[in-house]
C-alpha cells in the first residue's frame, strides 16, 4: 500500500528557512502538494516533491471554508 504525504506551505517554507528541506524526503520519501501550495512557496521544488491538483473538488471546498488554499 502507497503512504502518501501531503504538505501544506508552512511546513516547506519553515524547513526550507532552516535548511532542512530535504529531512521531508529522508523521513518521508516523496511528498505531494499543490500547485497553490508550490506558488506561495515561490521557490523551486525538488524532484521529490511532485504537484497534484485535488481530485474532490467538493472536499477541497469544505476543508477551504476554515483554511486557506496553502
Amino acid at each position: 500500500m502507497r503512504r502518501t504525504i501531503i504538505s501544506d506551505t508552512s511546513c516547506l517554507i519553515l524547513l526550507d528557512n532552516i535548511g532542512e528541506l530535504s529531512i521531508l524526503n529522508k523521513l518521508f520519501g516523496n511528498i505531494t502538494t499543490t500547485s497553490e501550495v508550490a506558488g506561495e512557496f515561490g521557490r523551486l521544488l525538488p524532484p521529490w516533491i511532485e504537484i497534484k491538483e485535488p481530485i474532490n473538488k467538493n472536499y477541497q471546498s469544505i476543508i477551504e471554508a476554515s483554511l486557506d488554499k496553502g
